[in-house]
């Protein structure tokens, strides 16, 4: 096989890898969303399965593209090396560069590997809803609640629907279960899909938090459930939450709040 043809090969190989990337980097980032996992699948594969696909795609991309360096290594150590007049004759060695460059590159990837290993922290909880600003930082109004002591008790009497309940719905559970998506055909938005059964346990039993399924879910007690370490709310919200149901569950209705149906 020729050089001419080789490169060719190799050219069609890598643009068909670059497309298969671009279309699981979509489907991990739309169709499959974080948090998705255990919940839904695209033409028989989880999230998880599509996310290793993603990665063997671009390993196999990566070699490719070394590949396609190694045929045309003499061409690149040429006009680098003139460029940096580092060529001290017409004629370098390519073994010589090769071993160099190569050496560099296995050297920043254990580098790189190295800092990834041990740059990993454990998160107080999980992070999800609105406590991600569109940079991926931690909303500073959030942040400061979670840093702020946690009491024991809720004064019931004290407790708002929309002053303190609501927003707790709408930063942690409004983007999985809101008017743009509805995981397990359930939304947070929503006063019937709280109180009625709908083939299903009602979540509150106003009165008794005790033994509604939406405290035992946002607690963390609930474990036969999809995804149930995401579900679990900070200890000051769950609270919150069983003071609201406590004093009777009132939901009333504002005007003034804009909820999309």
């Amino acid at each position: 096989m020729n050089r001419t043809f080789a490169n060719i090969i190799i050219d069609i190989i890598a643009a068909f890898l670059l497309l298969g990337m671009i279309a699981t980097g979509y489907i991990l980032r739309f169709p499959l969303p974080p948090g998705s996992n255990k919940m839904l699948s695209l033409w028989g594969y989880t999230r998880h399965q599509w996310g290793d696909g993603h990665f063997w795609i671009s390993l196999g991309l990566l070699i490719v593209l070394i590949s396609h360096l190694v045929l045309h290594w003499n061409w690149i150590v040429t006009v680098i090396g003139k460029r940096c007049h580092l060529l001290q004759t017409a004629h370098p060695s390519l073994i010589r560069s090769g071993i160099l460059t190569g050496g560099i590159v296995v050297f920043l990837i254990a580098l790189f590997a190295w800092a990834a290993e041990n740059s990993v922290k454990e998160i107080a909880g999980p992070m999800r809803g609105k406590h991600l600003g569109h940079n991926g930082n931690t909303d500073p109004v959030n942040e400061s609640l979670a840093a702020s002591p946690i009491s024991n008790s809720v004064d019931q009497q004290a407790i708002g629907f929309w002053k303190d309940v609501y927003p707790i719905f709408e930063n942690n559970c409004l983007s999985c279960h809101g008017p743009q998506k509805q995981l397990a055909n359930f939304r947070v938005d929503r006063q019937e899909d709280f109180f009625t059964s709908n083939g299903r346990a009602p979540l509150i039993l106003p009165g008794q938090s005790a033994v509604s399924p939406l405290i035992a879910i946002v607690s963390g007690t609930r474990k036969d459930m999809p995804m149930a370490n995401v579900h679990k709310l900070s200890d000051q919200d769950v609270l919150k939450l069983k003071a609201w149901i406590d004093s009777g569950a009132e939901w009333t209705v504002k005007a003034d709040v804009n909820i999309l149906h």
